[in-house]
C-alpha cells in the first residue's frame, strides 16, 4: 500500500511553502469569505438574473447566448460548465483579474475594509512597486480625488468650471461622475505625490504621468478637463482628458485618453457602464454614445442607460461586454459623414454575434449632447425608440441614390455587400434565433422586391456566401477580455474518491471516522490525495471541515473547480439518496479494503512466480493467499473437527 507525505503534499500543492501557520492563514481567508457575497461580487461584472434557487448569466470566458454560469448564493460557489472552470469568490476575482490566490485575497480585503497583517498579505511585491494592482488602485482613488477636488474648491480652476457650465453640465452631474481638472502645470500631480505612498514609478503605471525623451516625468493630463473611466466595480481605472480651449495649441489633442496599463484596456471598457448598469437592467437596453459629455447629459436628463466608447472604434470585445448588459443596444451616432463610415465598420461585429442592435443617426450633425438641450428628454426617447434594425440600417444606407433598375452594376455590387453583412448572423439555421430568422427571411422579401428577384434566388446566393465565409475561417477565439481559462493540469477524481469526497461534503462530522479507516495513501490520483489531505489538515486544528470553508482554503483554482463540481453532483445525487452518508462510507471502506488485499494478493503471487523462495517460505506466502481471500470475500477460516 503506498504512503504519502500529508505535510509535504499540502505544503507543495496547496500552500505554496507559506510561512502562515494553518489557523492564521484561515483567520483572514475565513474573515474575507464570510464578508463578500458572491452574488454581489459576480454580479458587479456580469449582469445575473434568478432561477430558481441559483442565479445565471452569460459566461465571459466562451460565446456564451444561453446563461451558462451558474451562481450557487446558498453554497457561495459558481460554476460554468462549458469551460469547466469554477470555485469561489477568491477564484472568481483570480480569472475575472488575472492574478494569483494571494493578490485575490488581498483585492477582496481592501473591498471589504478587512485590514491584512503584512505576513497574512504575503505579497509578493516590495511596498510601493509598481506591479502590484494594489498599489494602481490607490493611486487611481487618490488621483482621481485630487482632480475633482481641483475642479471643484481651487480658485485657478475658474476657466474650467466655466467651460463645464458653458456645457450646460451640472455641479450635481460633476460629483456623480467625479469629473476634474488638471491644472496647466507640468509636475502639479508629481508635486502633490510627495507626501503620499504614490511615487512617480507608480503614478506612470496608471498613466497619469508620462516622461519626456530627455528622462523627465511631467503630467500627461496638464490643462485638461478629467472624465474618470472606472470599471463595473466603481473603481477609477483610467482617464479621459479634454483640453481646455484657451491652453489649446496646434499640437494639442482634443482628447487623449490613458495609455494601457495592468488595470486599463480600452478595448474592454466603456465609459459610464458602472452607473448604467442598474438603468440597462431596467430598460434592457443600453445607448453607446462616442462622447464623454454626451453621456453625462444623457444622465443628466435621467437617460441612465448610456455609455460612451474611449476614444477607439467598438470592437469585439465592446460586442461582448454590451451583451453581458443588456439584449438591446442602440448606437447613437453624430449625424456626420464620419459617424456613418464608423457604423458600417462595426455593424457586421453585432451582426455576427447576434445582438439586437438598432442604429439612430441624428439629424443635421448634432451631437446627444445637443440634441438632449435643444429637442429634449422626449423626443430623444421617441427617436431611439424608432432607432432602424441594423440589416435595415445596412439595406437603407448602401442603397441610398441607387437605381436598383437602370444602374444594374452598382446594384449588383450593393446586393452582394448586403447579403455578406447578413451571412455574418447565424451562421447555421440551428444557431440563429426565432427572431433572427424571422428577420432575415423580412430582409430577403424586400430585397427581392427591391432587386425583382426570386426569394429562391437570393437565399441560394446567402448559402454560398455563407459557406465560402465558414471555409475561409479559421475557428474563432472568443476574446473576452479576461482571463482565458487556465488548462488543466489535475487528473479527474477516480469514482471512489468521488464518493468519498461526496460524503465529506454532504457530511462533514464524518471527516474524522474516514481518516481513521481510509489512509491517504490508497487514493488513486494526487487530485483526489491533495484534496483528502486538505481534508485532514482542517480536521487535526478541531475545526469542522465544511464545504465553504474547505473551498476557501485552497489557493488552486483548478482544485476549487473540482471540488464546486463534486458538490454540485453530491447534492444532486442526495435529493434521491436511499443510503445514509455513514452507510455510504462503510461500504467505501470495504471497498478500499478490498483493494488493498487484492493488490497485496497480486505482488505476492508475482513474489511467488519469481521462484526466489524455499519452500517453507512458499506454504507460508499461500496460506497467507488463502486467508487474504477469505477475508475479503467475508468468509471465515475452517475449525478442526
Amino acid at each position: 500500500m503506498r504512503s504519502i507525505d500529508h505535510d509535504g503534499l499540502l505544503q507543495q500543492v496547496l500552500f505554496q511553502e507559506s510561512s502562515l501557520s494553518f489557523a492564521q492563514s484561515n483567520d483572514a481567508r475565513e474573515q474575507v469569505r464570510q464578508a463578500v457575497d458572491i452574488v454581489d461580487l459576480v454580479g458587479s461584472s456580469l449582469t445575473l438574473r434568478r432561477q430558481g434557487r441559483i442565479y445565471v448569466g452569460l459566461c465571459p470566458w466562451h460565446e456564451d447566448s444561453r446563461p451558462s454560469l451558474q451562481v450557487n448564493p446558498d453554497r457561495q460557489s459558481w460554476k460554468c460548465w462549458v469551460c469547466n472552470i469554477g470555485g469561489d469568490i477568491f477564484s472568481f476575482t483570480m480569472q475575472r483579474e488575472g492574478i494569483d490566490f494571494r493578490q485575490a485575497l488581498e483585492l477582496l480585503a481592501d473591498q471589504a475594509g478587512i485590514p491584512l497583517t503584512q505576513q497574512a498579505a504575503r505579497q509578493q511585491f516590495e511596498p510601493g512597486d509598481p506591479r502590484d494592482k494594489r498599489n494602481l488602485y490607490q493611486a487611481m482613488a487618490w488621483a482621481e480625488q485630487q482632480y475633482h477636488d481641483y475642479l471643484v474648491n481651487s480658485p485657478d480652476a475658474e476657466g474650467a468650471r466655466r467651460y463645464l457650465q458653458e456645457r450646460d453640465i451640472s455641479a450635481e452631474s460633476i460629483q456623480h461622475h467625479h469629473v476634474g481638472y488638471a491644472p496647466d502645470q507640468w509636475q502639479w500631480l508629481l508635486n502633490q505625490s510627495h507626501s503620499t505612498p504614490h511615487s512617480a514609478a507608480i503614478l506612470e503605471g496608471i498613466g497619469a504621468v508620462a516622461t519626456s525623451e530627455s528622462g523627465r516625468a511631467y503630467d500627461r493630463f496638464k490643462g485638461r478637463i478629467i472624465f474618470p473611466i472606472r470599471d463595473t466595480q466603481t473603481r477609477p481605472i483610467a482617464f479621459g482628458g479634454r483640453i481646455l480651449p484657451e491652453h489649446a495649441t496646434d499640437r494639442s489633442a482634443k482628447y487623449i485618453n490613458s495609455p494601457e496599463t495592468l488595470l486599463f484596456s480600452k478595448s474592454d471598457q466603456l465609459y459610464a457602464l458602472d452607473l448604467a448598469r442598474q438603468g440597462a437592467t431596467q430598460q434592457n437596453s443600453l445607448m453607446v454614445m462616442e462622447g464623454y459629455t454626451d453621456v453625462i447629459m444623457a444622465h443628466q436628463y435621467g437617460i441612465t442607460n448610456t455609455v460612451a466608447v474611449l476614444g477607439t472604434a467598438l470592437g469585439p470585445r465592446h460586442v461582448q461586454l454590451l451583451k453581458r448588459f443588456a439584449d438591446r443596444i442602440i448606437l447613437i451616432l453624430d449625424g456626420d459623414d464620419a459617424g456613418q463610415r464608423r457604423t458600417n465598420e462595426i455593424l457586421e461585429l453585432f451582426i455576427a454575434a447576434e445582438v439586437d442592435l438598432r442604429v439612430l443617426t441624428l439629424p443635421d450633425g448634432m451631437d446627444p449632447c445637443d440634441f438632449l438641450n435643444t429637442q429634449g428628454k422626449e423626443v430623444f426617447l421617441e427617436k431611439a425608440a424608432g432607432a432602424a434594425d441594423a440589416l435595415e440600417h445596412k439595406v437603407s444606407t448602401v442603397l441610398q441614390g441607387i437605381d436598383t433598375v437602370t444602374d444594374t452594376h452598382r446594384a449588383h455590387q450593393a446586393l452582394e455587400e448586403i447579403l455578406r453583412t447578413l451571412a455574418q448572423a447565424g451562421r447555421s439555421q440551428n444557431s440563429r434565433s426565432e427572431s433572427g430568422r424571422l428577420l432575415e427571411q423580412q430582409v430577403i422579401s424586400r430585397l427581392a422586391r427591391r432587386f425583382a428577384l426570386g426569394e429562391e434566388i437570393l437565399r441560394t446566393r446567402l448559402s454560398e456566401i455563407r459557406s465560402r465565409q465558414q471555409d475561409s475561417r479559421s475557428t474563432p477565439q472568443h476574446d473576452s477580455g479576461m482571463q482565458a481559462p487556465r488548462p488543466t493540469t489535475w487528473k479527474p477524481l477516480d469514482p471512489r474518491e468521488t464518493e468519498l469526497l461526496e460524503i465529506l461534503i454532504l457530511s462533514p462530522e464524518l471527516v474524522s471516522s474516514a481518516l481513521e479507516k481510509i489512509h491517504v495513501g490508497v487514493l488513486p490520483t494526487e487530485t483526489g490525495r491533495a484534496l483528502y489531505t486538505l481534508y485532514a489538515r482542517i480536521a487535526a486544528t478541531g475545526r469542522l471541515p465544511e464545504f465553504g470553508y474547505v473551498l476557501a482554503e485552497m489557493e488552486d483554482p483548478q482544485l476549487k473547480n473540482i471540488l464546486v463540481e463534486t458538490d454540485e453532483t453530491a447534492n444532486a445525487k442526495a435529493k434521491h439518496a436511499e443510503v445514509q452518508a455513514a452507510e455510504r462510507l462503510d461500504e467505501l471502506v470495504k471497498g478500499f479494503h478490498s483493494e488493498a488485499l487484492r493488490s497485496a494478493g497480486r505482488e505476492q503471487l508475482a513474489t511467488l512466480e519469481n521462484n526466489t523462495l524455499d519452500i517453507e517460505e512458499e506454504k507460508e506466502l499461500l496460506q497467507k493467499l488463502i486467508d487474504q481471500e477469505r477475508q475479503r470475500q467475508g468468509m471465515s477460516a475452517p475449525t478442526d473437527g
